[in-house]
């Protein structure tokens, strides 16, 4: 497993916060991974792992040490050397993702303490050109 970013915001990236990463899977991509995670416990409060050679998204989280209930979106528009912009946002609900600015999916929020998750996480098979985290102004 290649640790490819790990950034840490300690005023919380949930609600409110937009985290858009440009990239592309990498030639022999199988799948990577985006971790949201909690400060100090390292609970995994939004897992998104798309599984480009099984073409799904798979979403979860990991309480308490352990695994919820995966939930799967049985496509996946990402293709291995096929760049692509996913922006990932929150609400007090769910965690909205939209690739290439098709909304892919939607995970409900496991955790009551939103504003203890405070790091991003990227993992495996992804080549990374540009991560934006922003606060998203509402109108």
């Amino acid at each position: 497993m290649s640790l490819l970013l790990y950034s840490v915001y300690p005023e919380g990236l949930c609600p409110g916060w937009n985290v858009t990463l440009k990239g592309e899977p990498t030639s022999e991509a199988n799948r990577f991974d985006i971790n949201f995670l909690c400060d100090k416990s390292e609970q995994i409060a939004f897992h998104f792992n798309p599984r480009i050679t099984e073409s799904e998204l798979v979403c979860n989280s990991k309480l308490a040490n352990k695994w919820g209930k995966e939930e799967r979106t049985p496509f996946c528009p990402l293709e291995a050397e096929e760049p692509f912009q996913m922006e990932i946002s929150s609400d007090e609900e769910y965690f909205h993702v939209f690739i290439d600015g098709n909304k892919t999916c939607q995970f409900r929020h496991r955790t009551d303490e939103l504003n203890s998750i405070t790091k991003l996480q990227v993992l495996n098979d992804i080549n990374i050109s540009s991560v934006e985290i922003a606060k998203k102004v509402f109108m």
